[in-house]
This record gives structure tokens, C-alpha cells and sequence, in this order.
């Protein structure tokens, strides 16, 4: 089902990419207007749902670090709440999504006055740490009351899981664009229409914002994650490379001003970068030991790409299609208007070579 999501996203992402119409004109009306709403939703469906683990997640969590606070999904029964000698009351729960577990909670007035009046059996989101036993946890505050939808809790990430929906994407697209920029490469040197180096420089162009951006916001979460915004793992240093392998193709282009021959040698760099796209994504980064998941030292290869059916819920599935097709579609979007204007640029080169 995972990977059934991921593809479908990113495959009608193309679809539509592609779709309707000759790709050098405008995108309809609908079009654009499917597009935004997408960002829109995948932005706030990505950064606005509470967190909400399970109970397993905070007896994993607390006995790794009893002080760690680990917001759980759970219902609770105030009405048969007892107080203890520690001026707090114990009251009765459930884990919301696995009922047969039960464990007290242990909450100040402040906490239990807010879960008394949400009620017995309401689903809330508490942030609680472990009180000495695995059936007996601290509340700290109740996070949400009866929310609409929750994303899981994973251990060591948890709000910095969020990435997964902008940095993932941007990086999954950046290889589609650099494969549709040498796709192009190779018609254009079959065809010799420029058309088709329009297509190919422009593929490339937005796949590089989209590589940037991705090392961006990589970096950033690598500051809260591992506490550096640069690490020189393996990963970073490949897209690093990356980067100066597609700087050297817009510096080629720049370089040139012929249009034809311009087109015939960018054309065939296109095809020799991309060569090293696989190399450097997929393979290096897993040869050598590193901090990402998936390297050579690491044997978890993160939740996406993990063949377990419970590493990613299926929430956290849903939005992570939509993010994908979400930022497909974005990317399109730029390459359609980045193709438009190579063409108006070229006409207007055109026209003034002739007066």
C-alpha cells in the first residue's frame, strides 16, 4: 500500500505534468488551480496535525530516558479517576488505537480538570513521561482534545518527522527532472529541434532549484537533528557533487552562444550527468558509513523505504503521496513557464538578429 501511494503520486504527478495540451503553452485554469490547492493542503496537512504516539512508544521511550515527554494518543475515564499520596489523581486509559492497552495516568489538578471536561471515552493527545513503571505515566499537558488527525509518533524524529513531506519530495523530483532533462537531451540530438533543447534546459534548471532546495532544508534539519548544518556525510557530499556537475551544465550553456551548437553540446553533457545521477543518489550514499538511514553502517532504511507494514502509518502514507504528487506538479508548473520564456527569449533574439 505504501509504495502503491508513493508511486501513484508521483506517476499522476507526471501524467498531469504532461497533460493536456502542448507543454510550451499555458496550463489551464483547473490546472493551476489544482496545484495550489494542493500545496495548500499538503503545507497544512504536513505541519498542523498533532503528534500522537502509542503507549508502546512511551514505555520505548522512557525506559531509553525517563525525563522525555512523549505525546500519547489515548482515552481516558476522569470519572473513575482516585486520588494517590502524591496530591495527583491516577486515572484510567486506553491506548486509542490498541484498546487492550491500559495503563493510569498520573495528573496535577490543571490536567485532569481539562480531561474531566472533555470526558470519559473522548480521544485526546497527552504529552506524558514515564513514572517509574510501564503502567504509570506523568501528564505533563494535554496536547489536543479529540482531534481530527494525528501523525505517529516516531522515536528520536518526532516534530522534525515533518521533513519527511518537503525534503523527501523535492529530493525524489530532482532525479525525475535531471531523467526528463537527459530524455530530451537525446531527442533533441535526434531531432535537432530546439524545441526539444528548451525541454532539456528547462528539466534541468527547476530539477537544480528543486536539489537545492532540498539541500536547504536537509541542512536545516541536520542542525536539530545532529546538531551541525553540514556533516559531510556521505549523502550530503553526494548531492554536493551533484550540484557542481549540473553548475558546470548551465556554465556550459552560458559559455556558448551559439544556439545550435549550444544545444548539440549541452545535449550531450545532459546525457553524461546523468549518468552519474544514479551513482551518486542511490549507490554511493549506501557504500559508505554515514548518519542518514540506508548507509553502509546503518541497517534501518528509514520509514519510507523500510518493507515493514507498520513503519509509516497509513495517514502519514496518505499525505506523503500527496506531498509527492504535490511538488510533481509544482515542478511541471515551473518547467512550463521556464520553457515558455526560453521560447519568448529565443523568438525576441530572433527578431532582433533581423532588424
Amino acid at each position: 500500500m505504501k509504495f502503491a501511494l508513493m508511486l501513484g503520486g508521483t506517476l499522476l504527478g507526471v501524467f498531469l505534468g504532461f497533460f493536456p495540451g502542448p507543454f510550451g503553452r499555458p496550463k489551464p485554469q483547473w490546472w493551476r488551480m489544482l496545484a495550489i490547492l494542493c500545496v495548500a493542503a499538503t503545507t497544512i496537512l504536513g505541519i498542523l496535525p498533532p503528534i500522537g504516539g502509542s503507549m508502546t512508544d512511551a514505555v520505548i521511550q522512557g525506559r531509553a530516558d525517563s525525563t522525555k515527554a512523549v505525546p500519547v494518543y489515548v482515552r481516558t475515564e476522569p470519572s473513575k479517576a482516585v486520588a494517590d499520596e502524591h496530591g495527583t489523581v491516577l486515572i484510567p486509559a486506553t491506548d486509542a488505537r490498541a484498546s487492550q492497552v491500559q495503563v493510569m495516568i498520573r495528573a496535577w489538578a490543571p490536567v485532569a480538570d481539562e480531561l474531566r471536561s472533555a470526558g470519559d471515552g473522548t480521544a485526546v493527545i497527552i504529552s506524558v513521561r514515564r513514572a517509574g513503571s510501564d503502567l504509570v505515566f506523568q501528564a505533563d499537558d494535554v496536547v489536543a482534545v479529540d482531534p481530527i488527525i494525528t501523525l505517529p509518533y516516531i522515536m528520536g524524529l518526532e516534530e522534525r518527522a515533518r521533513i519527511i513531506f518537503f525534503h523527501v519530495p523535492m529530493s525524489w523530483v530532482a532525479v525525475i527532472a535531471y531523467l526528463i532533462a537527459m530524455i530530451f537531451a537525446v531527442r533533441f540530438l535526434r531531432s535537432r529541434d530546439l524545441n526539444h533543447d528548451d525541454m532539456s534546459m528547462a528539466a534541468a534548471s527547476v530539477g537544480t532549484l528543486y536539489a537545492i532546495l532540498a539541500t536547504v532544508t536537509g541542512a536545516v534539519w541536520a542542525k536539530f537533528n545532529w546538531g551541525s548544518f553540514w556533516n559531510w556525510d556521505p549523502r550530503e557530499t553526494s548531492i554536493f557533487i551533484l550540484l557542481l556537475v549540473y553548475a558546470a551544465y548551465f556554465l556550459l550553456r552560458s559559455s556558448i552562444d551559439d544556439p545550435d551548437r549550444r544545444a548539440r553540446l549541452s545535449a550531450a553533457y545532459s546525457i553524461v550527468a546523468f549518468v552519474t545521477v544514479p551513482f551518486l543518489i542511490f549507490i554511493l550514499p549506501r557504500l559508505l558509513p554515514g548518519l542518514h538511514p540506508g548507509s553502509s553502517d546503518d541497517t534501518n532504511m528509514g520509514p519510507l523505504l523500510s518493507p515493514r507494514s507498520d513503519a509509516i502509518n497509513p495517514t502519514k502514507q496518505l499525505l506523503f503521496g500527496l506531498s509527492l504528487f504535490t511538488f510533481t506538479l509544482v515542478y511541471f508548473w515551473l518547467m512550463n513557464l521556464r520553457v515558455r520564456a526560453a521560447r519568448v527569449q529565443r523568438g525576441v533574439n530572433a527578431l532582433s538578429e533581423n532588424l
